[in-house]
């Protein structure tokens, strides 16, 4: 993206509140003012987009391209995006040229080491998964049933969520892959054959740069602290990151801290404040809550058990008003049915409430 490779002096200046500091976060992530553009160029603007949930990533991008989840589908299927454990050993979408600097970050922690010691397999025994899944998508992508049902047949111990982090496991060592969607669900493949020969690693510095540079320009305001969070970084490493990525980026003060961000978004959100402000629905998992260590600025401490009323972390949807979260919301459980429930946290005028219902409804119509 060309914001990526234009440098600038770094600037300092004061933002007016917590309040402010919300909405530069809607600006900056492409939810209003440049929205638009192919789901490839949305997800290389944030890097990597939190995917845990397929339809919930798919919804998120969908919400900023303007598109549909057809749309995203589409550059899933072309290999443009790639859905994998990507950053923080969890689920993400991002760019398939951006696989060479995510996989170097990958590098510098033991990749999959908290999964080999859940899976309590033996190098024996996972030789032997990793033979049976390549045996299995020798004939092209299949769902992760019948991946699950081969292990078993093979006499690989799937129970307990062994499938799913052998799967996990697999992906990260470059052995399989998510590939296509079919019926809402990605198949796994042979990483060889549906991505290729594995992206050239970047230098340490090169990498660190890319990696702080992206992640402000895609969510800033944020702190060092945000981005040593969102990409599992040690303190080091985060202040080498910022160091090398500081000369990129502009800074504001909020409340005694210092936030970085990309120079123009101040700029793009005084052209567009009243789209920044009025009602936005967002889909669960997505970035403008999951890409902060604190999201206090969208999220204040007072409505966090709404949003995340399980112990699972699973969250419910979220409505802004004014850049905060002022409702949830819950996707339909059938296909077929259209009625949402949209549970205010704090008061907002009457037409927000209805706004927040329509928006709702046209976030969970994306199929």
């Amino acid at each position: 993206m060309a914001t990526c490779t234009v440098t600038v002096v770094a600037r300092t200046a004061h933002a007016k509140s917590v309040r402010h500091l919300a909405l530069l976060r809607v600006v900056a992530q492409g939810v209003v003012g440049s929205k638009g553009g192919p789901p490839e160029a949305v997800v290389e603007r944030l890097l990597c987009v939190q995917a845990q949930d397929l339809w919930s990533a798919a919804a998120s991008v969908a919400l900023r391209t303007g598109g549909s989840i057809a749309d995203v589908h589409a550059a899933l299927d072309g290999g443009t995006v790639v859905r994998g454990w990507l950053l923080r050993d969890t689920l993400h979408l991002a760019a398939s040229h951006d696989l060479g600097l995510l996989h170097t970050v990958q590098m510098w922690r033991p990749a999959g080491a908290v999964t080999r010691r859940q899976l309590g397999m033996t190098p024996a025994q996972l030789s032997r998964a990793e033979r049976i899944a390549l045996a299995a998508v020798a004939g092209g992508p299949i769902p992760r049933a019948q991946l699950i049902e081969a292990w078993e047949a093979g006499g690989t111990d799937t129970g307990r969520q062994r499938g799913y982090l052998l799967i996990a496991l697999l992906c990260q060592l470059g052995i399989l892959c998510l590939g296509p969607v079919r019926n809402g669900q990605q198949m796994s493949i042979a990483a060889a054959e549906w991505l290729g020969e594995r992206p050239a690693l970047l230098e340490r510095d090169e990498a660190l740069e890319a990696l702080a540079r992206r992640y402000f320009l895609g969510h800033g305001p944020a702190t060092p602290s945000d981005l040593a969070r969102w990409a599992n970084l040690t303190v080091r490493d985060t202040k080498a990151a910022v160091a090398l990525a500081r000369p990129h980026l502009a800074a504001i003060t909020v409340e005694d801290a210092e936030y970085l961000l990309d120079p123009a978004t101040p700029d793009v959100l005084a052209s567009c404040d009243t789209e920044a402000r009025d009602v936005i629905a967002l889909a669960p998992f997505d970035e403008l809550l999951f890409g902060y260590r604190d999201r206090a600025a969208t999220l204040p401490d007072d409505r966090v058990a709404a949003v995340f009323p399980h112990s699972n972390g699973v969250p419910n949807g979220t409505v802004l008003f004014d850049g905060q979260v002022s409702a949830t919301w819950k996707r339909p459980k059938g296909r077929d049915e259209q009625e949402v429930e949209v549970d205010l946290l704090v008061p907002v005028p009457k037409q927000a409430v209805d706004q927040a219902r329509l928006r709702v409804a046209a976030l969970t119509a994306y199929r």
